[in-house]
């Protein structure tokens, strides 16, 4: 059919206009529809709504069931499926639902907003949107957008403010700006699973002026299951759980230069959390920046495998301490990623047994070329079965003592694979040259490592890859290094593949000879002292005309800085308190939290560590609980005015740090506090002044 032949059509009457094209044709012509309301209804009047939009390319609406001026909003175009686009009216980019929004089922989908100007993150820029979808004042929706077809593509739209909340008939959906899953669901049938889905340029739990919003969303992407889902260039924040997690099924899913930041706020705290079975999945070139858990959490996969490359994980762990990447299961590769700010260990492999497979408990996983640093725990930590505790699995368990039996290859992670060791616990520069001597497993890869490292450190972190080398059969390993100087610090791990990649070797010095032992400890380096990178969305300026050049006068000298003093006194609050058994902040609170704000926004170099307190009036676990829902609300008042999440973390002391022994009224106001302990990258020691001005004692 020639697209003439659809304005003849048109010119007959609506009805004889198909709302879907046959996909075999050569020429598919679809509908592109305009939504130009940013009501939330469906009603015979002069707009389409995005929601009438949706049904009609369902078949729930016929074409000819549409008014004269809605019909107006619908064009033939030549495409493979049916687009969405929107002109609102100017001041209403705003679509408030009243209700869900009925799911995509019909292939071929293309729901395309409009974006306007630009914001970046650790080096990736992203398209703002113009357009925001969110439920309306009051009201509880569980999905911003349900996809249960193939070929449908979401892009320029920000999406937030989607949760399950207490409905009942909720309590078994996720709650997500955007949910792919089959028709069938909860019914599972993987040969329905979506195929090629594609997520780009979105705003997925921030609204369009790159903030937190007042109401925020579950999850970001909720992939039931999928054959086949491509995520990029996307910034995901702001989620009380994670930002993106797969559960029954994620094959050949892309996950690629996205910014996730400041996600699992409340419930899972990991940035990417998968499980179920993956296949040929890709989590590559993504700055995963300031969330509560982990970077990427694997958990109980049934099988398939991750590829994790080129990523920019930056200050994770903000509410509990995690790994920046926590593997389960075989096959998945770490490779060329920075890792640095971690509130836990680099990466861990934990020992979970795939026993319905009779394969490894976590092995192969290969990880290599990375560059970690600022880490509280290991570059690389295999887990064994006799660490049990919940920590232990997601953190890490410390070094792990030299296999001394086949049989613990089953309980250990990555095979148990030693960790090589150096001949030495220093080597020489001679001639420019430093010779490495050491013994690793049998026939395996050895990666050596720099270190930027102190004396107090004996295991990493792995810093700077310098070169790979191969163990003889007897595992015995050389290497030659050229350019380094006397204080360097340097480690290794080795690969094998059979088992995977060990936990780092014991850190060696770099010296010259006849250098006491004093002389060397000296010259160990303190690592250095930088500012995390800034886990929040930041304006691209706009490009203007350049004005007119004007050759300048000579620049006068650039003064010296005077050093940075070793105290600072800074009037701010370190403390704010609560009402009875209360996590809400009152106006009082909020006043002292402003200063918090002006002061922080004055000193990026300030970070801050917030610890929610109780008085002892009831049991532990209740007080461990509102502790902690205290300290998460001064958390995200703070996230709503700007500071970023990389520099705040959170934790709950219920009543165990009590502000005074006594009893009464009075004593359990001070109990009731979330505290601030401030910390300076660059070392300043700072002083803060205590202010009451929100004390709150029962009435």
């Amino acid at each position: 059919m020639k697209l003439v032949n659809y304005f003849l059509l048109l010119a007959l009457g609506s009805s004889a206009l198909p709302a879907q094209a046959n996909n075999d044709s050569p020429d598919v012509y679809n509908l592109q529809f305009t939504v130009n309301s940013d009501r939330d209804e469906v009603s015979p009047d002069d707009f389409l709504t995005l929601r009438e939009a949706i049904e009609v390319i369902n078949g729930k609406i016929k074409l000819d069931q549409l008014t004269t001026a809605e019909r107006k909003q619908y064009v033939p175009e030549v495409m493979n499926g049916s687009k969405i686009v929107f002109k609102l009216p100017a001041g209403s980019q705003r679509i408030q639902l009243q209700s869900a929004l009925p799911a995509i089922t019909q292939p071929g989908v293309t729901i395309e907003g409009k974006t306007t100007g630009k914001a970046t993150l650790d080096g990736l820029t992203f398209e703002v949107p113009e357009v925001e979808i969110t439920p309306a004042p009051g009201v509880m929706i569980d999905r911003g957008l349900t996809l249960m077809a193939d070929n449908i593509t979401v892009k320029g739209l920000s999406l937030y403010g989607f949760q399950v909340g207490i409905n009942p008939s909720s309590q078994n959906l996720p709650g997500a700006d955007i949910f792919i899953g089959t028709k069938t669901y909860p019914e599972i049938d993987e040969r329905l699973a979506p195929k090629n889905i594609v997520i780009e340029n979105n705003f997925l739990g921030i609204n369009k002026n790159r903030q937190m919003p007042d109401s925020t969303s579950d999850f970001g992407v909720y992939v039931f299951d999928s054959q086949g889902i491509t995520i990029r260039n996307n910034a995901i924040g702001f989620h009380t759980a994670s930002g993106i997690i797969s559960q029954i099924s994620a094959n050949n899913l892309l996950v690629e230069n996205n910014a996730i930041f400041a996600n699992g706020t409340q419930g899972m705290p990991d940035a990417i959390r998968l499980e179920g079975k993956l296949a040929n999945n890709k989590i590559k070139g993504n700055s995963i920046c300031g969330n509560d858990g982990s970077a990427v959490f694997m958990f109980k996969p049934d099988s398939g495998a991750v590829a994790i490359t080129n990523n920019r994980i930056s200050s994770n762990g903000r509410r509990l301490r995690r790994a920046a990447i926590h593997l389960m299961g075989n096959d998945n590769v770490v490779d060329n990623n920075s890792i640095e700010f971690q509130a836990g260990s680099g990466v861990s492999v934990s020992a979970f047994a795939q026993h319905h497979r009779g394969d490894l408990p976590s092995g192969r996983n290969v990880i290599s070329n990375n560059r970690f640093s600022n880490l509280e725990g290991l570059s690389i930590d295999l887990i064994t079965y006799r660490n049990e505790a919940v920590e232990d699995f997601q953190n890490g368990d410390g070094i792990n003592a030299p296999r001394n039996s086949e049989n613990r290859r089953l309980d250990t992670g990555n095979g148990a694979i030693n960790a090589p060791q150096f001949l030495a616990n220093e080597f020489y520069i001679l001639g420019g040259r430093v010779n490495l001597d050491g013994t690793a497993e049998p026939n395996t890869k050895v990666e050596i490592y720099r270190v930027n490292s102190t004396k107090e450190i004996e295991y990493g972190p792995l810093s700077q890859p310098l070169k790979t080398v191969s163990a003889d059969a007897q595992g015995k390993f050389q290497a030659t290094l050229t350019g380094l100087e006397p204080g360097m610090v340097l480690s290794a791990v080795t690969t094998d593949a059979k088992y995977g990649t060990s936990e780092p070797a014991r850190n060696a010095i770099v010296t010259v000879p006849g250098q006491t032992a004093l002389a060397r400890e000296a010259q160990l380096s303190e690592p250095v002292k930088k500012i995390p990178a800034d886990c929040s969305l930041q304006n691209v300026p706009v490009a203007v005309n350049p004005p007119i050049k004007v050759t300048p006068p000579p620049a006068p000298p650039i003064p010296v800085e005077p050093p940075i003093p070793s105290i600072v006194k800074i009037s701010i609050p370190q403390k704010v308190h609560f009402a009875l058994d209360k996590s809400y902040l009152s106006p009082a609170t909020t006043k002292l939290l402003d200063e918090i704000v002006r002061v922080l926004q004055a000193n990026p170099s300030i970070s801050v560590d917030l610890a929610g307190h109780t008085d002892p009036r009831a049991p532990q676990a209740y007080n461990q609980a509102l502790g902690m829902r205290r300290a998460t609300a001064v958390r995200n008042y703070l996230l709503r005015k700007g500071i970023s999440t990389n520099r705040m973390t959170i934790r709950s002391m219920s009543f165990n740090n009590r502000a005074t022994a006594d009893q009464g009224v009075n004593p359990y106001a001070l109990d009731r506090r979330v505290e601030f302990e401030y910390r300076d990258v660059r070392g300043v020691e700072l002083q803060v002044i205590d202010r009451f001005d929100d004390l709150q004692p029962e009435r």
